[in-house]
This record gives structure tokens, C-alpha cells and sequence, in this order.
């Protein structure tokens, strides 16, 4: 504790002389310490009255699960000074909002809660409001010809590509540091930029980089060339390696032996054309090539390497993307943008944006049932049930947009509020997507239509039987869907799946007062998936769930084969959303907007006798990680959302009420044929527990509130 007050005594010292700086340091040019920073503060609230954390999605660590409750703050304080024509230096110091509440009384008054593993006190860094070094930055601009810049430190690594080295997501964003330089030559026509980025610790085969970590990196070349407004080109280059100790060669007298445990080359051509009057052209084009030793991993077992953000084996892949933009298509005010797709099964950029950044133009799936633990059946039914049950946004998921993403398992949605964006995997989409807009007036219309097919569409992982030469990676083992999914994902071992998109949007500000702005939208998603589409694969992919072992339904008993009937594990959802929302600048500085939203999802998913493939442990009412969805679901949401400005400090917030039913139906199979089952009693028995046939009735309120004040 002493040494904690001591550092920031230190720090408030240092600022209190700067601006009061002599006279001497005043009027010279260089040699100035800057500082500024913001108070950024949070105020939750919610019917779900967990107090785990000050994110509503929190759900990595074991007992720092998604919370609603609580004030807390974040200090963010940078200093920088241009020590020379050649030298400057940046430096960020911050505390974390993770468990800041403030009726921790600064970490002396946390008391324990009935579902977390033990105190969380002042000797703790979650609660103690610490302070600590969240990056720093050395920019050299020595005046070579040769090179304008090198940057020692922290970065976010925005000046490369989502799908190569990714930006840095805002909350991290100077987590991650290394080596940058950059220069520029032909007029500043050619520009290039290379690094060298160490790899975070997670960023690897098994969320790990092993145990020898610290000179991990991932090194990355591009080249720009921009010869005038027309056109560009740009080429990356990208190589990530993990080396670890060799084993044969420990002899610390000669220097011990290093071998490599996995490596990862991206390389990048990307052009864009604007010489055409009526149509902008962009294409990109990326090829990923994946080694990994394979004593890592046993791709005959889907339980080894399950939780894996890569894959079990070696593998190579492409994935292009083309976008045509229309400025006139046909009709004066109407545009058109076009995209198409195609991304790999085996595309591996372990160095990818994780969320921020959206690498296709579709708006995806609807965020409001990304509900990373569903609980339709039996988590909620008890406050004292086991923590990881209750982790999560809840009912009302996410209510900003879908980012697609290619960094494969690590898709990154923790630490996450439900009005954020989030961030879901498309490793291995390919298709179109179309995006009209139309002005007339005061009225805007705008539109979507997606095809999305799969190149992770096989059988038996595309060979003979689903438990021999798999080498794609489960995850969570719920496969992505928009319902009851995860995010993370993007394989299954029986796959023949096809999604279609359709959305209209109209805007129009009505003259009434000082203008309300009102916004319609529609959205419709059919998504289809008929799994196993052979019947003699059925025994393979429904073989009793081996791994599953201690946490099946002890009333369940399994239909191996399914009869033969193929259609019985195929599943079906119809996705509808309608939203309205009027907004209204209510004062100079306060603007609110109403919305109202209904969303109805019909969902068939197999019968009783099918879960997933490869089922283990998610499958116990211990863990929420599946729950039984087929039926009918509606859900409701009236949300108030507004904005606050004063001179050097905002305010901004989102209220939320959902309302919703869940009306279970159940299927089964007859005559090698699916057919609708009508209960004989209250509960109906399946791989996931004994299902109540009664309709279910949901809600959730939930508030967020925020303040930032910058200095």
C-alpha cells in the first residue's frame, strides 16, 4: 500500500510542476513535459443483480462474470514531451474499471459474494483501483532520406489490415508494443511500414504461446504505392513464430537449442480503382499458410486441441474480397454497393483484428440473440447455481451491430457492455452481398441482401468418419448460430448450411418542433443447416457421445442413427426484427432517442435424440453453455438512448426493458421422417436435460450511464 500511495505522489508531483515549468523551460521549443488525460465513469444497473465486474460481458475468468451493477471510474492520464527535433516519447497510465466499484472504499470494504471463489480485497489489483503502465512509445525522426519515423513501444497497429495484423481494440490498445518504422520514397508516392510485434501470450495453438514466450513476434512488411488519386496498391507480408526450448539440445554451457511450435505467414495484395465515374473498385486478395508440430495436437480426437483459435494440423488457404461501388445506379440519388466473398475453411491470421474492425460489408446476424450462454431451460432458475451460469449479457444480448471477423477462435467479446458492437467469426463465408440506398427528399432508403454459403460445408469433417483426421477445432462445440451460439466457432464435424440475409431500412425527418428523426427498419435472416446429409454417416455422427460421460441426461436414451432418417437433425431458423425509433434534440446540448424493437425467431434444431456432435461437458446444466431452443421465440425491447454535451465533458446512456416468450416445441423421428411430438407430461427428455413444455416467460432491465471528462 505504501508503495502504491508513493507512485502516485510521485505522478502528482511531476504534473503539478509541469505547467508551472521555469521561465527558461517555457520558451524553448522542445523539452516540455504535456500532459493530459480523461475521467471516464460508468453507472450500471439491472434486474440481473450480478455485481461480478463492470462489464456486462465478462466471462474469461472464473469469477468475474458479467455484471450489472455498480459506479466505478477510470482514470486515463498521458504525458508526452518533443525532447528534440528528433525525439519524442508518449507514456499512458491508467487505472482499470474491471471491479473499481466505488463502495469497494478504494479495496478496504469488498465483501465476499455467495458465488465467488474468495475475497477480492485491497491486496488485490481488481479492487484496489490501481494504477498501472498501460503503454509507452519512443518516436524517433532522425531526417534520413531513407526513413521518416521509428516507433519504440506500445502501438495499436492500425496502419496494417484486419485480416494481417489487426488493430488493437481501444480498451487494449497499447497492450500490445514493438518496433515500427516507416519511410516513403517516389515524392511520398511509395510508402512502407515494417515491424515487428510480439505476440501476445494467447495468440497461439491452445490460446498459448508456450512457455518460452517473451521473444514471440509476429513480423510484418507493407508497401503502399499511390501514384495519384486514382489508384493504389498496397502488399503485405506477415510472419508469426512461436519457438519453445528443444528438448534434445538443454545444455545451458553452449546455449540451449530452440524449435519452432508453430508459425503462420499472411501475405496481402490489395488495389482499389476510383478512375471510373460511376463505380469505385476495391479488391483484395489473401493467401495464410499454417505450421504447427504435430506433436501438438491429435486430430483423431476431437477433445484434444478442442479449445484452439488455429487448427489441429498444417494447412494452407486463400480468401479474396470485391467490392464494386456504384455512386448512380440507374436512378438519380440511387447507389449500390456490392461485395463478394470468399474466405477459406482453413484461413489461419492468428495476428487478425479480433473486433475492431468489420471485414465484410453485410450487417450479419441480428446481435440481440448473441447471447454467449443461453438460459432458456435451467440456469436462471436459481441465484445460487453455479457462477458460470449466470455469466454473460442475458436475455437481451447485444444491441450494437455484428462485426465479422477472420481471427478464428479468437473473436473477442469479453469485456464488452451490451451496447458495444459484436465481434462473431466468418472463417469460411463466401458469397454476395448487396447494399442499395436510395434518396428522395427527406427521405433515405437503404437495404441488404446476403447469399452466404460455406466452405466449412462437409461431412465427417470431409472424410470418412467424423473421430479420424479432423483437424478443425470445436471451441464451445455450439457452432456459431445467431441463436444460442457462440461466436468463436466457425466448424462442425456435419455441416450443409446456407444463410440469407434481407434487411430494409428508411429514415425520415419529420418537420415537427425542431425535427424528429424517424427510422424504420425490417430484417429478415433464413438460416439452414441439413448436417448430416447421408444416412450411413448417421451412426458416425450421433455414435452416443462418447465425451459426454458424466454429464448426460440420465433419462435420455440415445437414438443411434436416427432411424436413418437424414432430415431429422437438420436445422431450420427464421429470424424477423422489426424496429422503430424517433430522436429529438430535446436542448442545445441533450438529444434522445426512443426505440422500439420485436424480433421473432422460429427454430427447429434436430429432434429430442440430437445435440451436438462431439457433446462433452458444455452439455451439464452445471455450465449454460447449451440449452434446448426449438420452438418459438419473441422478444421485445423498449430502450431509451441519449447524449449530454458541456464544455469538456460528455455524458451519454442506453436504457433497456426486454420482454419475451419462449414457447419449447419438440420433434422426433417416424418412419425415417421428422415429426412433431405432443407431449404426454410436463417435461420431455433430451441429450440436454428434461425439458418443461410450458411456455417460458423472459425479461431483463438494464442500464448503462457514462461520463468523460477530458483535461
Amino acid at each position: 500500500m505504501n508503495l502504491r500511495i508513493s507512485s502516485l505522489a510521485a505522478v502528482a508531483a511531476a504534473l503539478s510542476l509541469a505547467p508551472g515549468a521555469s521561465d527558461a523551460q517555457q520558451s524553448s521549443e522542445y523539452g516540455q513535459l504535456k500532459w493530459s488525460g480523461s475521467i471516464y465513469a460508468k453507472f450500471l444497473d439491472g434486474n440481473r443483480r450480478n455485481e461480478f465486474s463492470l462489464s456486462s460481458n465478462f466471462d474469461t475468468t472464473p469469477g468475474e462474470s458479467g455484471g450489472d451493477q455498480g459506479q466505478g471510474f477510470e482514470v486515463d492520464l498521458k504525458l508526452s514531451s518533443q525532447v528534440s527535433k528528433e525525439v519524442e516519447f508518449y507514456v499512458r497510465i491508467q487505472s482499470r474499471l474491471h471491479r473499481a466499484f466505488w463502495a469497494n472504499y478504494a479495496g478496504f470494504a469488498v465483501p465476499g459474494h455467495p458465488n465467488q471463489t474468495g475475497q477480492c480485497d485491497e491486496a488485490d489489483p481488481r479492487c484496489n483501483q490501481y494504477i498501472k503502465l498501460r503503454g509507452a512509445r519512443v518516436i524517433l525522426t532522425p531526417g534520413y532520406d531513407w526513413i521518416d519515423s521509428a516507433s519504440i513501444g506500445s502501438n495499436d497497429w492500425g496502419m496494417f489490415d484486419a485480416w494481417t495484423q489487426g488493430k488493437t481494440r481501444y480498451i487494449d490498445r497499447d497492450n500490445i508494443s514493438g518496433f515500427l518504422f516507416q519511410g516513403s520514397a517516389l515524392g511520398r508516392a511509395l510508402r512502407w511500414d515494417f515491424a515487428r510485434v510480439s505476440m501476445p501470450t494467447y495468440q497461439g495453438a491452445s490460446y498459448t504461446t508456450g512457455d518460452l514466450f517473451a521473444n514471440d513476434a509476429n513480423w510484418v512488411g507493407q508497401l503502399k504505392y499511390s501514384p495519384g488519386p486514382d489508384w493504389n496498391a498496397t502488399l503485405i507480408a506477415s510472419y508469426a513464430k512461436d519457438e519453445e526450448r528443444d528438448a534434445d539440445d538443454p545444455n545451458l554451457l553452449n546455449g540451449v537449442g530452440v524449435q519452432t511450435r508453430w508459425d503462420n505467414t499472411v501475405l496481402a495484395l490489395k488495389g482499389q480503382y476510383s478512375g471510373f465515374d460511376f463505380v469505385d473498385i476495391k479488391a483484395a486478395y489473401y493467401y495464410t499458410d499454417y505450421g504447427i508440430d504435430d506433436a501438438q495436437c491429435n486430430s483423431n480426437s476431437l477433445d484434444s486441441c478442442r479449445y484452439t483459435p488455429a487448427l489441429k494440423e498444417s494447412a494452407s488457404d486463400d480468401a479474396f474480397v470485391l467490392n464494386l461501388d456504384f455512386n448512380q445506379f440507374f436512378l438519380e440519388g440511387l447507389s449500390l454497393a456490392v461485395q463478394f466473398f470468399d474466405i477459406g475453411s482453413d484461413y489461419v491470421s492468428l495476428a487478425a483484428a479480433r473486433r475492431e474492425a468489420d471485414v465484410l460489408l453485410t450487417e450479419g446476424q441480428e446481435a440481440t440473440w448473441q447471447w454467449a450462454k443461453p438460459q432458456y431451460n435451467f440456469a436462471t432458475t436459481n441465484y445460487n447455481a453455479p457462477e458460470s451460469t449466470q455469466a454473460g449479457l442475458g436475455y437481451g444480448g447485444w444491441n450494437g451491430e455484428v462485426q465479422q471477423v477472420v481471427s478464428g477462435g479468437l473473436a473477442e467479446n469479453s469485456i464488452t457492455d451490451f451496447d458495444e458492437p459484436v465481434a462473431y467469426n466468418v472463417t469460411g463465408w463466401k458469397g454476395v452481398t448487396l447494399v442499395p440506398k436510395y434518396t428522395l427528399g427527406d427521405w433515405e432508403f437503404s437495404g441488404e441482401y446476403s447469399y452466404i454459403d460455406f466452405n466449412t460445408n462437409w461431412q465427417a469433417c470431409g472424410g470418412s468418419d467424423k473421430d479420424v483426421g479432423c483437424i478443425y477445432p470445436r471451441v464451445e462445440g455450439t457452432h456459431a448460430w445467431g441463436l444460442g451460439g457462440d461466436t468463436r466457432s466457425s466448424y462442425a464435424p456435419y455441416q450443409d448450411r446456407l444463410m440469407q440475409i434481407f434487411a430494409l431500412k428508411v429514415k425520415y425527418t419529420l418537420d415537427l418542433g425542431k425535427g424528429v428523426d424517424l427510422m424504420a427498419r425490417y430484417k429478415y435472416v433464413s438460416d439452414e443447416d441439413d448436417r448430416v446429409t447421408k444416412s450411413g454417416l448417421l451412426a458416425d455422427a450421433y455414435d452416443g457421445y462418447p465425451l459426454a460421460v458424466g454429464s448426460m441426461n440420465p433419462d435420455w436414451v440415445p437414438n443411434v442413427g436416427l432411424g436413418g432418417c437424414v432430415e431429422c437433425d437438420d436445422r431450420q431458423a427464421d429470424y424477423d426484427t422489426l424496429g422503430l425509433s424517433a430522436g429529438y434534440q430535446l436542448t442545445p446540448d441533450l438529444y434522445a432517442t426512443l426505440i422500439y424493437e420485436h424480433n421473432e425467431v422460429e427454430l427447429i434444431d434436430g429432434t429430442v435424440d440430437v445435440a451436438p456432435v462431439g457433446l462433452a461437458w458444455e452439455s451439464s446444466n452445471d455450465y449454460g453453455f447449451i440449452e434446448y431452443l426449438t420452438g418459438q421465440h419473441t422478444k421485445d425491447r423498449v430502450g431509451l438512448n441519449f447524449s449530454y454535451f458541456l464544455s469538456g465533458v460528455e455524458f451519454g446512456g442506453t436504457v433497456d426493458y426486454f420482454w419475451g416468450t419462449y414457447d419449447p416445441e419438440f420433434y422426433t423421428d417416424l418412419n425415417g421422417k421428422r415429426v412433431k411430438l405432443v407431449p404426454v407430461s410436463g417435461t420431455v427428455a433430451t441429450p440436454l436435460g428434461n425439458i418443461r413444455t410450458d411456455e417460458l416467460s423472459l425479461g431483463q432491465y438494464r442500464m448503462k450511464v457514462w461520463m468523460k471528462l477530458n483535461f
